[in-house]
């Protein structure tokens, strides 16, 4: 830790305008997005409503530029889009997919860091929870390293008729639905009336396997990949036998 007292005032005051552009800017600052997820999905949505739009541009195995619009304060480096057979990472590893449209192993899984900088993986082994889930567990040839985010699964407390979830899709956007009912190892989301409808798409062929995520504790938490159209319905990862089955298929039960 920097001693300041040797520092004159005008030279502190300037670290600390330095410290804040950085803090602004998102870099050097782990807490950042953790801080700024603390709001809430409803909260985090701008005063003027804003389609969620992740990239200013992208290049599947070059760079990108992630959208700095209210979407930034979500980690989604470790969702791979470049295939429109979406894969995304629950272990540095691992991935989960739609267990009907499976990303084939000649098929790059391309993830982009924070910097928009390309991280290329291949699937080598596919398991799939069929036909207790939709769900197909891939097994990455190399890890990813630690600045691509990997995601925890949500848990029951999420599950609630009402909770916002956000929603990916192909186009690369994030929507925002609510849960509308969960039954067995299925969720169903509806369209938020409290959200204007710009926050609001019909899942459409193609949007299979996208993950949807809540925020719990200031992190990111998967909830469901899509396996049905409109508001959008799949697998529940918070179901325990779905997390146990993962859990078994990573640590080689099976």
């Amino acid at each position: 830790m920097a001693n300041f007292q040797k520092y004159p005032h005008s030279q502190i005051v300037a670290i600390g305008l330095l410290l804040c552009a950085l803090l602004l800017n998102g870099c050097g600052v782990s807490g950042y997005d953790a801080a700024t997820l603390q709001k809430g999905e409803r909260g985090l949505l701008p005063p003027s409503p804003e389609k969620g739009i992740v990239f200013d541009y992208y290049e599947p195995k070059g760079l990108a530029k992630w959208k700095r619009n209210w979407t930034y304060s979500l980690d989604l480096t470790g969702v791979s889009w470049n295939d429109s057979r979406t894969c995304t990472l629950i272990d540095p590893q691992h991935v989960v997919m739609a267990a009907h449209y499976i990303r084939p192993g000649d098929v790059a899984v391309m993830f982009h860091d924070r910097n928009g900088n390309p991280i290329e993986r291949y699937i080598t082994q596919v398991h799939t929870l069929a036909p207790m889930a939709d769900v197909a567990v891939g097994r990455l040839n190399l890890s990813v390293p630690s600045s691509i985010k990997t995601y925890r699964f949500a848990n029951g407390n999420d599950l609630q008729p009402g909770r916002a979830v956000f929603v990916t899709d192909q186009t690369k956007t994030v929507s925002l639905h609510s849960v509308r009912n969960h039954s067995g190892k299925s969720i169903a989301f509806s369209f938020d009336p409290t959200v204007p409808s710009i926050y609001q798409r019909n899942l459409v062929v193609g949007d299979s396997g996208n993950p949807s995520f809540v925020i719990q504790g200031g992190d990111l938490r998967l909830l469901e990949t899509h396996t049905y159209g409109g508001s959008g319905s799949g697998p529940c990862y918070a179901d325990p036998a779905i997390q146990s089955a993962i859990h078994a298929i990573i640590g080689g039960a099976r």
